[in-house]
């Protein structure tokens, strides 16, 4: 398994504990238990998989190529979720004259990260998927 395949099962991992966190602690704490969206930090240990070692070839063009490929797919998907929310959100839930709350602006920052990394995570490993087997 390349180096490229364990960041992104370890980013799905991570954005997996957080959710299941975040689901299994709301009825307890409600609004509180978006505090387990701190867990998201753990992504932060991702490039622990891109260390140097002596003799190995860590990436090459094909591996650059997907990152690249995966992370254009994730931005672009996160702008349509986004505007699609944005707009859904202000004609339907608060309305024209209403406001949106600091805290759904607060939250949406979490989301909108555990968006883009889920998407270019499994971006990753579908584009590894189709390559022949022993490319890793």
């Amino acid at each position: 398994m390349s180096p490229m395949q364990k960041f992104a099962w370890f980013n799905l991992a991570v954005i997996s504990l957080t959710l299941v966190l975040l689901i299994s602690l709301f009825p307890f704490f409600g609004y509180r238990a978006m505090g387990s969206m701190g867990c998201l930090g753990l992504t932060g240990l991702s490039p622990l998989f891109f260390r140097k070692r002596a003799g190995q070839v860590l990436t090459d063009e094909r591996d650059l190529l997907i990152q690249q490929r995966s992370w254009i797919l994730a931005y672009a998907m996160f702008w349509l979720v986004f505007v699609l929310a944005a707009v859904v959100l202000s004609a339907v839930v608060y309305g024209p004259d209403g406001a949106v709350p600091v805290g759904v602006v607060q939250v949406s920052v979490a989301w909108g990260f555990m968006f883009v990394y889920a998407v270019a995570s499994i971006a990753i490993l579908v584009q590894y998927g189709r390559g022949s087997k022993d490319a890793g």
